[in-house]
């Protein structure tokens, strides 16, 4: 299965770290402007490992104990990664 979106807002966690990097937001400002992850918070783990690495899709299920909760070092977004060609 592959993850590359926020359930709640239908945004791709590459639309998102896009935004996070043109506007220069934290991640807790990400949240705070897009509503990514506020709702279920299901998307919470891949939208901090996205934000932090730029993984923007995942192969794997996450849990919340998987991606720490943001933290002093969430200030800036990671480059982005692209995504493997789809087979």
């Amino acid at each position: 299965m592959r993850i590359d979106h926020c359930i709640c807002t239908q945004r791709p966690f590459v639309d998102l770290l896009d935004q996070a990097q043109r506007d220069n937001l934290s991640l807790h400002q990400l949240i705070q402007k897009t509503g990514a992850s506020a709702c279920c918070t299901m998307c919470g783990p891949y939208l901090r490992r996205a934000y932090r690495t730029g993984q923007t899709f995942f192969d794997d299920f996450l849990d919340q104990d998987d991606e720490p909760l943001e933290n002093a070092n969430d200030i800036k977004v990671a480059t982005l990664k692209m995504p493997p060609p789809a087979p």
